[in-house]
C-alpha cells in the first residue's frame, strides 16, 4: 500500500483558516489504496482554527509567511513545524495537498509584491519537494482532473 501525505482539509478535516473542509471525491477511492497521512501545517505549527488569513509576501530576495491583515511574521513557526515534521516522517510515496494554498500550493500560490503577485510553491510544498525529492507531488486539481488512477499511474502503478 502506497503512502500518502495529505492536506488535512482536503476532505479529513475542517481546518481551513475559516473552519471548513474542501470535498474531495476521490478520497474513498485513494483511501482504499493508500495510507492516507493528514496533515495542516498551518494548524499543526499552532496557528488554530479559525485564525486569520495568511499571504506569502516578497521581502528583497525573501519569501516571506505573514498574516496578510497584521504583516505578522509566521514564517518561523511554519518552517520550523515542516522542517521538524518532514524530518521526522517514515518514507512515503507522495503528496496530495491543497492547491493555492500558502502553505501547500503548487506552483499555485500567490506571492504578492508591491501590488502585484506572482505564483509559486507554499512553504510547506518547497520544503517537502526538498526534503522529500523522491515522492510524487500533486494538488486537489490534479486529483479531480485526473483521480486517483492518474497518481498511480504517476507512481509507476504499483500492484496492491
Amino acid at each position: 500500500m502506497v503512502r500518502v501525505v495529505m492536506s488535512r482539509c482536503l476532505g479529513l478535516a475542517a481546518c481551513r483558516f475559516d473552519g471548513t473542509m474542501v470535498k474531495a471525491p476521490w478520497l474513498q477511492r485513494l483511501s482504499q489504496v493508500a495510507e492516507i497521512i493528514g496533515v495542516c501545517p498551518e494548524e499543526d505549527a499552532g496557528l488554530g482554527t479559525p485564525r486569520p488569513p495568511i499571504c506569502l509576501r516578497k521581502h528583497g530576495e525573501q519569501t516571506r509567511v505573514v498574516v496578510c491583515d497584521s504583516g505578522e511574521d509566521i514564517t518561523p513557526a511554519l518552517e520550523a513545524f515542516a522542517q521538524g515534521y518532514l524530518g521526522s516522517l517514515k518514507p512515503v510515496d507522495a503528496f496530495v495537498l491543497k492547491s493555492k494554498s500558502p502553505s501547500c500550493g503548487l506552483g499555485t500560490a500567490k506571492i504578492f509584491n508591491d501590488g502585484s503577485y506572482t505564483l509559486g510553491d507554499g512553504l510547506f510544498a518547497a520544503i517537502a519537494k526538498a526534503q522529500r525529492p523522491e515522492a510524487v507531488l500533486v494538488d486537489e486539481a490534479f486529483m479531480e482532473e485526473k483521480g486517483v488512477e492518474g497518481l498511480l499511474a504517476l507512481l509507476g502503478d504499483p500492484k496492491f
